[in-house]
């Protein structure tokens, strides 16, 4: 079965890419994916994300063989994983509040209470299924780059399919947050290209509250929402080609940005030219 990285070849676009652009930052987007400018950092936070997406694999891996996942187990899981994922990284940016020794306590605590929130009638299909497809607009035209990504988890309950994303969050989310979520058109729009067939996305939160809580949003997608996608990525297109980056000065990644120097920068000609040129 082909992986993320075998689809990562050739140019494409991500529901990541589509989202930094558009939401986050286009020049933060041009910086990183254009000019590929090394990071002066990385944030704890996707370092944390990292070492319990592993966990979630290895606990839904488990589930899907059929096996019984215990809850030490896992906590003691994290606790490893976060302890190589710090060795990986370089240089994590943390505060006084987020330590390394207080993210390995919290993610042990996190991976339990999902684990107390798994239905146990909920069949795992798939963990990790990457897709590649093409990216067709209304009146059928193709364009040039496809939509690559990975779903995290494919499960089944009563002859239902769900795409399923974990996911940690500082707060819970605003009740309409899964209906106006980017990523679930462009995952449940990779799985439509690649099975021929519809699904419905479900994000499984846990929110990192004193006391942890689990949450999930259920989801789906119309097709005039895949064609509305699809015109976002073609304006998107358009826009890089024309070297259009701009700061987004109150965004709320602002203060953890990773090219926080080379956008004060920006305004200086040369830093703009050469944005463009590398466009």
């Amino acid at each position: 079965m082909a992986t993320l990285a075998d689809y990562r070849d050739r140019e494409h676009w991500s529901f990541s890419a589509l989202n930094q652009f558009l939401n986050i930052c286009s020049l933060q987007f041009a910086f990183q994916r254009i000019q590929k400018l090394p990071p002066q950092f990385t944030p704890v936070a996707l370092s944390f994300g990292s070492a319990f997406h592993r966990a979630m694999e290895w606990v839904h891996l488990n589930r899907r063989d059929g096996k019984t996942v215990l809850e030490q187990e896992a906590r003691d899981l994290f606790r490893d994983l976060w302890s190589r994922q710090v060795q990986e990284d370089q240089n994590i940016r943390f505060d006084e509040e987020i330590t390394e020794s207080t993210c390995s306590a919290q993610g042990a605590e996190l991976v339990a209470t999902f684990l107390k929130a798994v239905d146990p009638e909920e069949q795992v299909v798939q963990v990790n299924e990457a897709f590649a497809v093409p990216l067709i607009d209304a009146q059928g035209s193709v364009l040039e780059k496809p939509m690559v990504g990975e779903i995290d988890c494919v499960v089944r309950k009563g002859g239902i399919t769900t795409l399923v994303d974990w996911k940690t969050s500082g707060r819970r989310w605003a009740k309409d947050q899964a209906q106006k979520s980017l990523q679930a058109t462009a995952y449940l729009y990779g799985y439509r290209q690649l099975h021929g067939r519809d699904a419905a996305m479900r994000f499984d939160i846990v929110v990192k509250n004193k006391t942890p809580v689990f949450e999930q949003h259920l989801t789906v997608r119309t097709q005039d929402q895949f064609h509305r996608m699809v015109e976002l990525v073609r304006t998107a297109d358009a826009m890089i080609a024309a070297g259009h980056f701009l700061p987004s000065e109150q965004s709320f990644s602002c203060s953890g940005c990773q090219y926080g120097e080379a956008c004060r920068a920006w305004h200086r000609e040369s830093s703009r030219v050469s944005v463009r040129l590398a466009a």
